[in-house]
């Protein structure tokens, strides 16, 4: 009996962790990862921006294929660069909100400073902006019960991916870009990062063949059918 206790408690510790840790799992909180749709529209998202470099790049890159995205930025990164925050905004991009500080301890936040985080990162993007953004991506993708009840008081409407070739570790452009065009499927979210310099070299070898695949890269806003910022 004790064996018999002691292995459905396991079942249901790991159950919770990974609830906890995979966010396409809605176990929290529902979060959007893909639309419902029949056409071959897919949406192109970068988290953890604006860089004071590679944004810049970013957006050229997307600007020469006339395409569209939404940024996920961290409310600190929107106070040090709102002029790259404000040319996101002026090139058609949706800005989205990250969380204010996106701290490695984030998520043992209890409601009340997910909150503060989460409206301060708003604050942020509206300053820079004149917008109020309605998209949360939670940093890490992690979900909480502490998250869910914030997320309950400020409206948001979570934003997921299914499709994470994990950029930021050490790949290089050509395994990135392979995982990418090996996972994505009409109505896709993608996640990748405007940080770091390898995104340049992604970018030019993903955007020709997400093209050439028919794929049409439009904003999370488009996609999914919801408006990404209150209506005034």
């Amino acid at each position: 009996m004790i064996g018999l206790i002691i292995g459905l408690l396991l079942i249901a510790v790991t159950t919770l962790v990974l609830g906890i840790f995979n966010i396409q799992w809605n176990f929290f909180l529902k979060a959007v990862h893909r639309a419902d749709t029949t056409s071959r529209q897919i949406a192109l998202t970068f988290d953890d921006g604006p860089h004071p470099v590679y944004t810049s790049q970013v957006l050229e890159q997307l600007g020469r294929h006339r395409l569209h995205a939404t940024f996920f930025c961290i409310g600190k990164h929107v106070v040090q660069y709102p002029h790259v925050v404000k040319e996101l905004l002026h090139r058609g991009h949706v800005v989205g909100n990250h969380s204010f500080t996106h701290a490695v301890t984030i998520d043992f936040h209890d409601r009340a400073k997910w909150v503060t985080e989460i409206r301060q990162t708003d604050d942020a993007i509206e300053q820079a902006t004149g917008k109020q953004s309605r998209f949360f991506r939670p940093p890490y993708g992690v979900t909480t019960p502490h998250l869910a009840t914030a997320i309950k008081e400020t409206g948001h409407t979570v934003i997921g991916w299914k499709v994470r070739p994990y950029d930021t570790l050490n790949r290089s452009p050509e395994q990135i870009v392979h995982a990418i065009l090996r996972k994505t499927k009409p109505g896709d979210i993608i996640l990748l990062h405007d940080t770091h310099e390898r995104i340049v070299p992604v970018l030019e070898q993903l955007l020709p063949e997400l093209k050439k695949r028919k794929f049409e890269m439009v904003t999370v806003e488009k996609l999914i059918q919801q408006h990404a910022y209150t209506q005034d």
